[in-house]
């Protein structure tokens, strides 16, 4: 049981990062930034949620909506800079 909470973490990065690449129109050479930003992005969140001590609607609800906000902003900055990298 310990592990399924951070496997559901991960799993809502990527899958939050592949829906902002799909948002952004992004070839499949921006996918893999993408879905690694997603990740990274879903334990960011969680590190300033706890930081700011941020609780939410409960411990799990609080926890899955900073991880899929911290995975969003992070993948929307990836492909931000993707786009402006390529100009």
């Amino acid at each position: 049981m310990r592990l399924l909470i951070p496997l559901l973490i991960v799993l809502l990065g990527v899958l939050s990062g592949y829906l902002v690449s799909k948002l952004f129109n992004q070839s499949d050479r921006t996918l893999k930034p993408s879905l690694i930003a997603g990740g990274i992005g879903a334990f960011a969140g969680l590190l300033v949620r706890d930081a700011l001590d941020i609780t939410g609607d409960g411990l799990l609800r609080g926890a899955v909506m900073s991880a899929i906000l911290g995975a969003v902003a992070f993948a929307i900055a990836v492909n931000l800079f993707d786009r402006f990298n390529r100009r």
